[in-house]
């Protein structure tokens, strides 16, 4: 999916097909469809969004160098930090906890699937 980061709350709908975007391996939403409290600051926090963009990254890492059952897991573990997220809402400072939460632990298990 794409997070946009949507430069002017006035943009029409040709410019928005310009609007600059970041690919992001797992994210679950688009800033101009967000609808959640929690991904609505996430694309407000340029702090946040680089949190997403890092996590997106080892997360991508981790399923290209996973099989079919530990990316089983991944999806699943990736699934319940979704509902963690969510569930700060507007705190900013929940929702980066979770991200650095989550990129420890996606970052430790790269480095044991790297290992062997």
């Amino acid at each position: 999916m794409i997070r946009a980061i949507v430069l002017a709350a006035g943009i029409g709908t040709t410019a928005m097909a310009a609007m600059i975007s970041t690919p992001a391996a797992s994210m679950d939403f688009s800033c101009y469809e967000a609808t959640k409290p929690a991904e609505r600051t996430i694309c407000s926090d340029a702090r946040l969004g680089n949190l997403d963009d890092r996590m997106a990254t080892v997360y991508g890492k981790l399923w290209s160098v996973s099989g079919f059952r530990s990316r089983l897991a991944l999806r699943d573990e990736q699934h319940r930090f979704l509902g963690a997220r969510n569930n700060c809402g507007r705190d900013a400072r929940c929702i980066r906890d979770a991200y650095l939460d989550q990129i420890s632990v996606l970052d430790s298990k790269l480095s044991e699937t790297l290992k062997y």
